[in-house]
């Protein structure tokens, strides 16, 4: 297996285990990884999830030896997959931190971008680097860093390529953290498990909220939040909020 999923209690831990290429992401990998993302949707168990790189390095973006095969068809093919790909880290329910080091670059920036928050190691070089082999942003990079840079900031970072360090990418608000190397996973989890002891259901809510926020009126968005709060209060973990904030103690959540 190219991808792993393992557990550390209620967190989820995607580990791509292909750390002799830098992790770069074959076609057969893009697969893999979504359907590691809808089973993490489908185990209520698992209830955060850290996405992180096995080795030195989080991922050195598509494989650049699958590139060009198959003429027009196998283009078209690859995007699917990567588009694909991206789309399921996206929609995953619950909460997602991207632990980086070493490089992101092309579409492991994206699926960084993908996450909710990124921890990065000082190591850690981001760069969205695809204009240095003729091609324009992919995986939804240009959509990805829109929305945290604005477009003057994000047309900077995909016309240069130019490698972004971690302290940089905090600076510019991509990065919730830069954390010591040693630290990454531990930070990472930390944060993670804190995650996985809220309600989930609500997180899960919250995320899709966040999603689409951008592109409502006001009007719109009070529409859809409205059909979103009923749901929350019929989850079991409303009842055992409301009722620890009357009994003045911490809540117990279950995910449920």
């Amino acid at each position: 297996m190219s991808i792993q999923l393992s557990t550390d209690g209620a967190v989820g831990i995607l580990t791509l285990q292909r750390p002799e290429k830098k992790n770069a992401m074959l076609l057969a990998m893009r697969d893999e990884l979504a359907a590691l993302c809808e089973q993490i949707n489908d185990r209520p168990e698992i209830r955060a999830v850290v996405l992180t790189g096995a080795g030195t390095d989080f991922c050195a973006g598509a494989d650049i030896g699958e590139m060009g095969m198959g003429g027009l068809n196998g283009s078209f093919l690859r995007a699917r997959h990567m588009h694909k790909l991206i789309r399921a880290l996206a929609r995953v329910q619950k909460p997602m931190i991207a632990a980086t080091r070493g490089v992101a670059v092309g579409m492991g920036f994206s699926m960084a971008l993908a996450a909710d928050l990124i921890i990065a190691s000082e190591t850690t070089r981001f760069s969205q680097i695809q204009r240095k082999i003729a091609l324009p942003p992919d995986a939804g990079g240009a959509w990805f860093l829109v929305r945290h840079l604005g477009v003057a900031k994000a047309k900077d970072l995909a016309f240069s390529a130019r490698m972004v360090g971690a302290v940089e990418a905090a600076e510019l608000g991509f990065v919730h953290k830069v954390v010591p190397d040693a630290a990454l996973m531990d930070e990472a989890l930390a944060l993670a498990h804190e995650y996985a002891a809220a309600p989930t259901i609500a997180m899960g809510l919250a995320k899709r909220m966040f999603d689409v926020a951008a592109t409502m009126t006001l009007d719109q968005f009070m529409d859809l939040e409205g059909s979103m709060l009923p749901l929350a209060v019929q989850a079991e973990d409303f009842r055992e909020g409301t009722q620890a904030f009357k009994d003045k103690r911490a809540a117990k959540f279950t995910g449920h």
